[in-house]
Parts: C-alpha cells; structure tokens; sequence
C-alpha cells in the first residue's frame, strides 16, 4: 500500500515555466503582488503543507535559485506544462507530489489534505471548480507520474488529454474557487489585488 499523502511523503512543484505571452511575456511568478512575488505567495502557503518545494523554471533562473528550492530547469523553451513537469517528477523523492501553476497566489492553505482522501483512492486526484477542471493542480502518486511520463514521450502533449484517457472523476472545489484564481491577464492581476484588498 502506499503511503498517506501526508505532509512527509509530499513534494510540491511549481509550475514557472510559461511563457506569459497575455501579460506581455512577463515571467508570471515573479510579478509582485502586495510587495511579495506570486511564487513567493504560493511556496509560504505550501511549505507547511510538503516536504519539499520543486520549481521548475525555464528562464531567470538566478531569481528562483534565490528562493532556495530545488530547481527543474526546462532544457528547451515553449514547450508547455506537461514538459515540465515530466522534467519536474525526476527531482520527486517521495510518494507523493502535489502540483499547481506558478500564477496561483491564493492556492488553498489545505489543498494537498483536501484532495488526499480521492487522491490516496485513486492515485491521483485533480479538482473542478464550477465545473471547470483544474487540470495542472494534481496531487498524484509514483505509479500515476510514471503513466503521465510514458504518456508524453509517446507524444502526449497536455495533461487533459491524459486525465481524459484514465477517465479520472475530478474532485469539487467549487467551495474555495479563489485558491484556483490564475493570474493570465492584467484583469487577472487586478482581481487579485482586490483579493488581497479584501482581506
């Protein structure tokens, strides 16, 4: 049986990679939001959480070196998320990895202990919010991260099409939709800021 997906048995990975091509190709991570960096508001909010932190980045990578993580660094640009995190899984000791985009600053404080019980059930477990699926926030096991590894040297080029294929019954999260807010755009931003305004 594998082990609990608990705080030890848990890496996180931040997903930095993106090109940021709707906020004029702005490395999204590293905008500030209320005087703190987005991937500084996500790593505070999953350290508790994990064991460690894995950030895979594929540009300035001497700003993320600074936040004294391990590093997965992309070997080639543009390539999209599911690149890597197969590059990411390599770096993952334990049983358990939970991922999220580098653009989401108010990632649930709890997340990894909500999506446990599905994920330790089903080896993998990835949320819905109103009925959309938060395909890159997954909290998944060995076994499943060497299914979606295989999957994309076979040529698989996005996480969708692989929880499509394995028929996955999404978790719901609808309750706190705010933790999945992605910052895409500057209408983005400002929501977020907002946010942070409020409370």
């Amino acid at each position: 049986m594998a082990a609990s997906a608990n705080h030890d048995a848990t890496t996180a990975i931040v997903l930095c990679g993106g090109s940021g091509s709707r906020l004029d190709g702005q490395d999204k991570p590293l905008m500030m939001l209320d005087q703190k960096r987005l991937v500084d508001w996500i790593c505070e909010r999953l350290e508790p959480q994990v064991s460690e932190i894995v950030i895979s980045c594929s540009r300035n990578v001497g700003i993320y070196e600074s936040l004294h993580h391990p590093l997965a660094i992309d070997k080639e640009l543009n390539l999209g998320p599911l690149a890597g995190l197969t590059e990411s899984f390599a770096h993952v000791q334990t049983e358990w990895a939970f991922t999220t985009p580098g653009d989401t600053p108010f990632i649930a404080e709890d997340i990894v202990s909500r999506l446990r019980t599905d994920a330790e059930t089903r080896g993998v477990a990835v949320p819905t919010v109103n009925g959309v699926r938060q395909n890159l926030c997954l909290l998944i096991d060995a076994e499943h991260r060497e299914q979606l590894v295989e999957f994309h040297l076979r040529g698989g080029n996005a996480v969708k099409y692989w929880l499509d294929d394995i028929g996955v019954q999404a978790t719901d999260l609808s309750a706190i939709e705010d933790s999945f807010l992605n910052v895409n755009t500057h209408e983005d931003l400002a929501t977020a800021r907002s946010l942070v305004a409020s409370n």
